[in-house]
């Protein structure tokens, strides 16, 4: 899930909720609203781009959520990416309601005006703000607009396989010495499985050395600034240990199979790692000279479409209450985290203690990085980036020209 081309490998992070539980003995951390005004029930339609797992967990709680209010929620597929479809369909009049996914389409959507896309809920929703962490708080939130409602973060850190690696690396160079051990690609075998060309998940790396591909105060581009050359210089290690084709699937499916000891990516990938790779462990991201990589970290959220601000209240209740009741339902988080590997930003269970091992490591490595720019601007970041780490990773092109071409595409873009 997350909101740009450079984030397709998390489409559809909602958790596998097992068996859901009712989350409804009123210590869920809600008001115990059920999300209607005055018995009046409604319907609304959410967009959802989720796994089949996901999709079959997000469906249990739907009718959960149903049973207990009366509300309707039409569950639907947007048939295309979420973003383009959104784009077609919400000026037809035919959107959805509510969306799922990460933060960064809030700035972006927000300044839309004719016609708008995202609705203010901040005089619809009940549940303080004060329930979720103050970057989640703040990623629902832009110019003082309410646009929706937080459920968890997530970021990439690195997997291995303790069948293969003994102890995790704690530096660049000890990861290095450890895939050079695997390392075979004439035979299959790889040193790591990376989609190490998606700005999303190499951007620890390059920010590592304290520059930003995007600075959100200041809307300086600092793709091409010595810091974040510094970095390509890490990503770059990284990217001779990989099979040949950076995509996805060809990444994570070399590591899945057992043919590399080392992946990075997100939580969105934990449940299915877990199923293939019997001794699984995740941890934080590898040093660069003693700096922690400064990765972009994203908040799930349920969207607040601007197609409420012409609905009915009562569908404007079913849209803000089901987030309020999904969002502050301590058990439903819990399992989220449990089942998932999601980053609970609930603040009752962050601090709760009850994580696992593997929640606490993307946990950490939040901690390290930074949340993605929201900001309009920085969707004219993406495209330029993930084309100049084809070029690098590709042999195209070297990474300095790269960068520098690309912060010159996006310069010309704003």
């Amino acid at each position: 899930m997350g909101g740009t081309t450079a984030l397709a490998g998390l489409a559809g992070c909602i958790s596998t909720g097992g068996d859901g539980g009712d989350g409804s003995d009123g210590g869920d951390g809600s008001d115990g609203s059920d999300g209607s005004d005055g018995g009046t029930t409604g319907s609304a339609r959410l967009w959802t781009d989720l796994t089949d797992a996901e999709d079959e967990a997000i469906t249990d709680y739907i009718d959960q959520y149903e049973s207990e209010t009366g509300n309707t929620i039409n569950k639907e597929a947007p048939g295309g990416e979420l973003d383009q479809q959104l784009e077609t369909a919400i000026p037809a009049g035919d959107g959805p309601d509510s969306w799922i996914w990460a933060h960064d389409w809030v700035g972006r959507f927000a300044v839309r005006e004719d016609p708008p896309f995202l609705y203010d809920a901040s005089d619809d929703v009940d549940v303080s703000l004060d329930s979720y962490t103050e970057t989640a708080q703040r990623a629902a939130q832009f110019d003082g607009g309410l646009y929706g409602l937080p459920f968890a973060s997530e970021t990439a850190a690195l997997y291995y396989n303790a069948d293969m690696v003994d102890e995790p690396p704690e530096t660049l160079e000890e990861m290095v010495a450890l895939m050079e051990e695997h390392h075979d690609p004439e035979n299959g075998q790889y040193g790591l499985s990376f989609p190490g060309v998606d700005p999303y998940q190499a951007s620890g790396f390059i920010q590592a050395y304290g520059g930003d591909l995007f600075d959100e105060g200041t809307l300086e581009v600092g793709v091409d600034s010595d810091a974040c050359k510094q970095g390509m210089d890490a990503l770059e290690t990284l990217y001779e240990y990989m099979p040949a084709d950076p995509g996805y699937e060809s990444q994570i499916v070399a590591f899945s199979d057992g043919l590399a000891p080392f992946a990075i990516n997100g939580p969105w990938a934990l449940s299915n790692l877990q199923d293939d790779v019997d001794n699984l462990g995740v941890t934080t991201l590898p040093t660069v000279d003693g700096n922690h990589p400064r990765s972009y970290s994203g908040i799930q959220l349920f969207y607040f479409s601007s197609m409420l601000a012409d609905a009915d209240q009562s569908t404007v209740d079913a849209a803000t209450g089901l987030a309020e009741w999904y969002t502050t339902n301590e058990e439903i988080i819990q399992t989220n985290a449990a089942e998932q590997g999601y980053i609970p930003v609930l603040t009752d269970v962050v601090g709760n203690g009850d994580l696992s091992s593997e929640v606490q490591a993307f946990a950490q490595q939040v901690e390290h990085g930074v949340p993605m720019p929201s900001h309009p601007d920085m969707n004219s970041v993406w495209t330029p980036v993930t084309e100049a780490l084809e070029r690098v990773f590709n042999g195209e092109q070297d990474s300095d020209a790269a960068l520098d071409q690309a912060a010159s595409e996006i310069r010309e873009a704003l």
